[in-house]
């Protein structure tokens, strides 16, 4: 069973963005067509292209956010302690600009009218959306990522020959020395993986992880969107300082 006590969900309805508290999201009253629980207590996220897009962004999402125990909002700056997010997912389905971010290191605006930017975010994209009917659609696991906070992101491949429907895991940690590392294990060929020192300007930045299902596509029916399974999802702070 994964564990919602420390998170909030945005689901893409009409505006404003609903964003579903930590307490209505772990209480027996919660439904949703977004989120949904499924065997062992695995986590089927959906977002439609049609969905409302998220603030400052072009692009709907169903996607958690990290609190605290009491679901306030929880940033931290790396220097603060270790921070490591753990998965188990499958992404079932992708839409015409095939591609969903899956999890996200961000950046939290500096002010509330001003938009957020990632650190990095973890991308599955398949390789040709428009291969032919019964054939195994191919993806990459990408890591999207910015060195400094005023880098452009650019993309490093973790996994490649990676069909939809299959299953993967990945770890995601930010230490408090500054060094990123993503370490991903699935189906297809392993490319290795990914550590590199940040560039200090981050240190004075608040981050927070995110995971779900978000998308870089906003046209077409209402049947197109993007779909992810997670098997297990954890996040980890060391010191817990939440």
């Amino acid at each position: 069973m994964i564990d919602l006590a420390e998170w909030n969900l945005t689901v893409p309805v009409p505006l404003p963005v609903a964003q579903v508290q930590t307490a209505e999201l772990n209480s027996s009253r919660f439904h949703s067509p977004y989120l949904v629980r499924g065997d062992g207590g695995s986590l089927l996220f959906w977002v439609p292209v049609t969905g409302t897009p998220q603030p400052f962004n072009d692009y709907p999402a169903t996607e958690l956010r990290e609190t605290r125990p009491d679901g306030s909002a929880y940033a931290w700056k790396y220097r603060e302690g270790d921070a490591l997010l753990q998965a188990e997912a499958a992404v079932q389905q992708v839409p015409s600009r095939p591609e969903v971010i899956i999890s996200e290191i961000e950046d939290q605006a500096s002010r509330p009218d001003s938009p957020s930017q990632a650190l990095l975010q973890l991308v599955y994209r398949v390789d040709d959306a428009a291969e032919a009917k019964g054939s195994v659609q191919q993806g990459q696991l990408i890591a999207r990522l910015r060195e400094s906070p005023n880098d452009s992101p650019k993309d490093v491949i973790l996994l490649e020959h990676l069909p939809l429907n299959s299953r993967f895991s990945y770890d995601i940690k930010l230490a408090r020395s500054g060094v990123l590392s993503v370490r991903a294990h699935g189906a297809g060929s392993r490319t290795g993986d990914l550590g590199l020192q940040l560039d200090n300007a981050w240190s004075s930045h608040h981050l927070y992880f995110k995971a779900g299902a978000r998308l870089r596509d906003a046209e077409g029916p209402a049947s197109e969107g993007g779909r992810v399974l997670f098997y297990r999802l954890v996040s980890m702070h060391q010191p817990n300082n939440r």
